[in-house]
């Protein structure tokens, strides 16, 4: 018979033995796609406090602790983590730095989602308490500020209203792809994204599908990598590295579409993806397909659901900018403490393949 024992016992004795970081997490998802919440056992310089700061030194000095966190073996697919930081300024509640498998993104939608929630259902800050029991939470992110409403329901976590940074749709080209010539739109959404029509393609984006969408998307991105788009209004040269696929769906009278992101190296997001779906609305609506006010459903390639309004639209003569409005749920999936035994030649993980 297997010995039962107290698991806080066994981490305890384990730990003791070997002397190193030892990382706390919360372990959610949203809509499918997971993220891990550091909560304890991060040590980060006091000089390097501010979102900015923390971000490059995470980077720049610490890169272990992405690897450790959201590659293989102790992640996959997609996941990321989220670093909070504590507020240093009035105008937010926390900061946090994202890590991806490939990247540390200025902002994801799923990520803020699963923090908001996180905040609310443990107290990692106060936030704001409206008068019909919302908590409001304020939080900067490297592509600025955004605000998350959370509604409780019976005693949890509902749903999460996130307010996204502005987004705007950026240019157009015909490229080729898969051997058809198509149309690549590039907009923001709190991050760039170069999106194709699946129907141009002639791709129906299921499940079944992912080794081909996985295959389109990474020769895109060998294009954009190889030659940065850049902004017409601007002249910068923008660092594209995300891919987006859609197909419209017919969901009744509120617009629908399918939304499949791909990042690097070519995981793909199980959530509609909230970046990805605020790019698409700053598109949809520089089309003349969505106007201000407008609400759009947006579906993962699991069927997992996001709504994005178009909450405010402010037309500059140069750009067209929206803000977008997101809908989701988020939930706790587990409670970790990420090790790394000292003997481990792959404690510090690999890359998804």
């Amino acid at each position: 018979m297997v010995r039962k024992t107290d698991l806080a016992v066994l981490d305890a004795e384990w730990t003791s033995a070997r002397p190193g970081v030892a990382l706390d997490v919360i372990d959610t998802h949203t809509a499918g796609n997971p993220t891990r919440i550091v909560v304890g056992g991060l040590e980060i310089p006091a000089a390097v406090r501010e979102v900015p700061d923390a971000r490059a030194w995470l980077r720049d000095s610490a890169d272990w602790v992405r690897r450790r966190l959201v590659h293989e073996p102790r992640g996959g697919g997609l996941t990321c983590a989220v670093v909070p930081l504590p507020s240093t300024d009035p105008d937010h509640d926390l900061g946090a730095v994202i890590l991806e498998p490939g990247s540390y993104p200025p902002m994801c939608g799923h990520c803020m989602i699963g923090l908001a929630m996180v905040v609310d259902e443990f107290g990692l800050a106060p936030g704001t308490i409206s008068a019909d029991g919302r908590r409001d939470v304020t939080i900067r992110t490297p592509a600025g500020l955004v605000r998350a409403s959370i509604r409780r329901h019976e005693g949890s976590a509902g749903t999460v209203e996130l307010t996204n940074v502005p987004s705007w749709f950026v240019d157009s080209w015909t490229q080729r792809l898969g051997g058809k010539q198509v149309r690549v739109d590039l907009s923001w959404g709190g991050d760039y994204y170069a999106a194709v029509d699946a129907a141009a393609l002639g791709l129906s984006l299921r499940r079944e599908s992912a080794s081909e969408i996985v295959s389109l998307a990474r020769e895109l991105a060998t294009v954009l990598a190889g030659s940065p788009p850049r902004d017409p209004l601007t002249g910068d040269s923008l660092d594209v590295y995300q891919v987006l696929l859609y197909e419209r769906l017919d969901d009744g009278d509120t617009p629908s579409c399918r939304v499949v992101v791909v990042a690097p190296p070519g995981e793909i997001d199980r959530s509609p993806c909230g970046t990805g779906s605020s790019a698409l609305l700053a598109l949809r609506l520089a089309h003349g397909e969505i106007a201000a006010g407008d609400e759009m459903t947006t579906r993962s390639i699991i069927d997992s659901r996001f709504s994005v309004k178009a909450a405010h639209v402010d037309d500059t003569g140069q750009r067209l900018t929206v803000t977008p409005v997101l809908t989701g749920s988020a939930h706790v999936t587990g409670f970790s403490r990420v090790v790394a035994d000292p003997f481990d030649t792959l404690a510090d993980g690999f890359a998804p393949i």
